[in-house]
């Protein structure tokens, strides 16, 4: 702005003007508030001095003070002075004077600065535009030596290998072109940084001799080589090396060469040489093969030439290959004579756990294994030691229908690592073996299968004929032919063909066992003598073959009756077997089981069956009868035929077939003997009726039907019913008894509360007599009262609970609280016969499902016998303890234990038979009653001898969960 105002005075004049009558209006406004606003006029000359310079400051200089004079000394507006008021006025005017000198000063020199750089950046500017021209020129020279340089570089990539150049001397590469990385993956700058580079990444087998060929460079001006270098990524890369030697003088200097990547090539040469390897090798393999018709031979043969390709010391065969078999042995083997094997061939040697590791490996493998240096897994120390081997390759051979072989190679002179072309070839020799190893098991299986068809023929227990039906087959085929198609009705009309049809059959041979059964003497007697074995009824039978025969059914079985040579009539089940159509019938097997025993059996079964005075019936898995007898048929008044093939719920109900039948059946299905007993709706009414479920198995493995047997237990049940309402009759009486000998017990519990009530409720009416009564005595009184009157009232229960004539009811019941309520019965008792009482009750005891009062009468009767058994004693304390606890894991046990007289041994297995007692007067009905309870209730009641005196009797009750 400085710049602009100061191209025009009168711009710059006016700003003097304009900033001083500004600030003359600003301080003239404020001159009623404040005299010193006049020193504003100072600003306007600062700023006029500092925008317009030295001479517009001047100016506003004057009229500020001429302002300052007449606005603001007084007096006011008016140019007049006062003497006071000159010293203000005067340093108003320097001060003024001051601004103006010095920002017009400051201005010059800004002015002077700004005149000064416009100078530089004109110099700055010039010097710029050289330098930027001369940089042109370089630029220009750059890029043609980067074009140069490119173009060169693209020359060198293009090749179709690595151009490089080395010192001749230290073999330091210095160049390197690009195709260096995509070939070998390593980046340019390691081949040039790194003195030793190339020889570090030569192959080992290949570094010795080339290094020593580049050394000897100046020999010969040229070299062509292929060797390997390892790659950034470990593959080995082919390389041919084309080198020319740079001269300085007479002295080499420098290395040139091309790398060419011939990998591909030398893949492809290998690939050949083992393809040739591999074809030479089965050649000589299949010659092996083809060369005998002995099996075994020719197995040999071939380990021969596998030892012979491989040049190894040794090829073999082990059998099994099985890791949990308990030895396993040589089958063939071949060696070199330097390397004889450890075993012979045809030793069994135990599996000791190294070969069963290498067996489980090589099973685990789908081709052949490697053992030794180079291979997955090691050999074995200890069965390279003992069988002196440094390396193998194993194979697993799986022929059909045996077990696995194991084929191996060994080397035993120095260690070997197998190559991927050796393993092929293994695999492929081990196929071979594989199916000339399932031929040698055929041929052995077929000769085995002989021999066995032989001694199965000879030694078994049932009869077996061969018999030639080839002439008969050849007849129905000309009746075919014919047109007959309808062989059953034809045969049943040309009885004269049947006749001649059985006179075709020729017996060919026959069992030992089929002589015996036919009573001959030896075969030949019986094949001269076959005619008499048949008998009219077999007639029918040889039809019935016939049309099987003509119908093209591969088996026939009948029963049939024959005749034996001394004249006995045997029934037989014969079955033969016929080829599948269209083979020809000719030889045909026929088995001959006598069935005569088996036959009568049947028929004494079924009529056990059907006279059987229970119900017994037979349940399909269906749940519909398949078979009922008479005393069935009798309790649902309903015939058999009308039964069977009904289902159990249409018969005997849906409720009682879903809530019993049905879960027993399936348990039954399910492989079970099932037993139950239940009251169940008949047409003669409810009855009690046992049942049994016999699973049947007619192919002795799967259940296919069930056997029931069941009995009417009703009239039992009755009087079973009956015996036990006697014995709780009689259990009543005797707790009647034992209420009465307890009589004056009883009457002394119940007296203590009732005069206790009495003497309580005499006070409490003395005290409401008086004139100011004392209610809170007279409440605690009748609270007294209440609480005897229940005491009271509880004894009572408890007896009217022993003197009550009830069912028995069973429920939870916590045995201690059943001692603990007992005690006030018998307690009297035991004070007036002078007895400890001691309770040892174990905590947290299982509940038992049971009758509180019957459990009441087996306690007190126990407790009552142990105090009258120490009714003599005088020279010890009579103590009584009752024991409660845990007993055989999930029972619940209770003990009266007495320091009495103890128990005779003679009588002690009498001790719980009714009527028998050993007290004077006794009736002898408690401890059989209290037995009776105990068992009831699914426990058990004895007694003990104590070590020193008196008797322990022990009752034991099934605890609840």
């Amino acid at each position: 702005m400085q710049r602009h105002v100061a191209q025009f005075a009168v711009v710059r004049y006016g700003v003097a003007v304009f900033c001083v009558a500004v600030t003359v209006i600003v301080a003239l406004w404020l001159r009623p508030v404040v005299v010193a606003a006049a020193q504003l006029l100072l600003v306007a000359v600062l700023i006029t001095g500092w925008v317009s310079g030295l001479r517009p400051a001047l100016v506003a200089w004057m009229l500020a003070t001429l302002a300052f004079e007449y606005y603001f000394t007084r007096p006011f507006d008016s140019l007049k002075i006062e003497s006071a008021e000159l010293p203000r006025l005067v340093i108003f005017t320097l001060l003024a004077a001051l601004l103006a000198t010095m920002s017009a000063a400051r201005r010059r020199a800004e002015d002077a600065l700004t005149h000064a750089r416009a100078q530089l950046e004109a110099r700055v500017l010039e010097r710029t535009a050289e330098l930027e021209r001369s940089n042109e020129r370089l630029q220009g020279a750059a890029a043609e030596a980067v074009t140069a340089q490119h173009r060169f570089r693209d020359l060198v990539n293009s090749v179709d290998g690595i151009v490089w150049e080395a010192d001749a001397t230290t073999l330091q590469f210095s160049f390197v072109s690009d195709q260096a990385e995509r070939i070998l993956g390593y980046p340019v700058e390691r081949w040039v940084s790194d003195p030793t580079f190339w020889e570090d990444h030569l192959h080992p087998d290949d570094r010795e001799s080339v290094v020593r060929l580049c050394e000897k460079s100046p020999e010969k001006r040229g070299h062509d080589l292929e060797y390997r270098m390892i790659a950034a990524d470990g593959r080995v890369v082919w390389l041919r090396d084309q080198m020319t030697v740079m001269l300085e003088g007479h002295r080499p200097a420098r290395l040139h060469g091309v790398l060419v990547d011939i990998t591909e090539r030398k893949r492809a040469e290998q690939e050949r040489q083992a393809r040739r390897w591999f074809v030479e090798g089965m050649d000589r393999v299949n010659l092996a093969i083809h060369g005998t018709n002995d099996l075994e031979q020719m197995m040999s043969d071939v380990l021969d030439a596998a030892l012979s390709i491989f040049d190894c010391d040794r090829a073999w065969l082990v059998y099994p290959c099985d890791p949990e078999a308990r030895s396993h042995g040589v089958k063939m083997q071949r060696t070199r004579p330097e390397f004889p094997g450890l075993f012979r061939v045809g030793d069994e040697v135990p599996m000791d756990p190294e070969a069963a590791d290498v067996c489980r490996i090589v099973r685990a493998s789908s081709g052949p294994v490697g053992f030794g240096p180079g291979s997955d897994h090691p050999l074995p120390a200890g069965m390279a030691q003992r069988l002196g081997i440094q390396s193998r390759m194993v194979m697993a051979l799986y022929p059909k229908g045996d077990q696995p072989y194991m084929f191996g190679l060994s080397q035993c002179s120095s260690p070997r690592i197998w190559t991927p072309q050796e393993e092929r070839l293994i695999q492929a020799i081990g196929h071979r073996l594989t199916d000339a190893l399932t031929s040698l098991s055929m041929f052995r299986s077929l000769r085995e299968s002989e021999q066995r068809y032989r001694y199965v023929f000879d030694a078994t227990g049932v009869a077996i004929c061969e018999e030639d039906f080839s002439d008969v087959s050849r007849a129905i085929d000309d009746l075919r032919a014919g047109g007959v198609r309808d062989f059953r009705d034809y045969f049943a009309t040309h009885p004269d063909f049947v006749r001649h049809a059985a006179t075709m059959v020729r017996v060919v041979d026959i069992n030992d066992v089929g002589v015996r059964l036919l009573a001959a003497r030896d075969k030949a007697e019986l094949l001269a003598s076959i005619h008499k074995v048949f008998v009219p009824e077999t007639r029918a039978v040889f039809v019935q073959q016939m049309v099987a025969i003509a119908e093209g059914r591969t088996s026939y079985e009948s029963e049939a009756v024959i005749r034996a040579l001394n004249g006995a009539r045997l029934t037989v089940l014969l079955t033969m077997t016929f080829p599948p159509p269209p083979a020809r019938v000719d030889r045909v097997l026929v088995t001959i089981v006598d069935i005569t025993q088996r036959k009568r059996a049947e028929y004494l079964t079924g009529h056990v069956f059907e006279i059987s005075p229970d119900a017994v019936y037979i349940v399909g898995r269906d749940y519909r009868y398949q078979r009922v007898n008479a005393a069935f048929e009798r309790r649902w008044r309903m015939p058999a035929q009308r039964i069977v093939g009904m289902r159990v719920d249409d018969l005997a109900g849906r409720e009682p077939f879903e809530e019993t039948y049905r879960p027993n059946f399936d348990r039954c299905f399910a492989g079970e003997e099932v037993s139950f007993v239940g009251w169940f709706p008949t047409p003669a009414g409810r009855q009690c009726l046992s049942a049994t479920y016999s699973p049947l198995r007619p192919d002795g493995k799967h259940v296919e039907a069930v056997l029931v047997i069941s009995r009417d237990l009703t009239q039992h049940m009755l009087a079973a019913e009956a015996l036990d309402q006697a014995q709780a009759e009689l259990a009543h009486v005797t707790r009647v008894t034992t209420l009465g000998e307890l009589a004056a017990s009883i009457a002394h519990e119940i007296n203590q509360p009732l005069a206790a009530i009495v003497a309580d409720a005499n006070a409490s009416l003395n005290w409401l007599r008086a004139t100011d009564p004392d209610l809170d005595m007279v409440r605690d009184a009748l609270a007294a009262v209440v609480s005897d009157g229940h005491r009271a009232g509880d004894v009572i229960q408890r007896i009217r609970q022993l003197a009550t004539k009830t069912d028995p009811q069973r429920a939870r019941v916590e045995i201690n609280d059943v001692i603990r309520d007992m005690l006030p019965l018998v307690r009297t008792e035991v004070r007036s016969h002078d007895v400890s009482l001691r309770l040892d009750l174990a905590p947290a005891l299982r509940p038992v499902l049971g009758d509180r009062v019957q459990l009441q009468q087996v306690l007190i009767n126990l407790v009552m016998n142990g105090i009258e058994a120490m009714a003599s004693v005088a020279d010890r304390p009579r103590e009584l303890v009752i024991r409660s606890g845990l007993h055989e894991g999930d029972q619940v046990l209770v003990a009266v234990e007495d320091a009495g007289v103890g128990i005779d041994p003679n009588s002690v297995n009498e001790l719980f038979s009714a009527f028998f007692t050993t007290k004077p007067g006794g009736m002898g009905m408690g401890l059989s009653i209290s037995r009776s309870i105990v068992e009831g209730h699914g426990g058990r009641l004895w007694a003990t001898r104590n070590a020193t005196h008196g008797a322990t009797f022990h009752f034991a009750l099934p605890g609840m969960p």
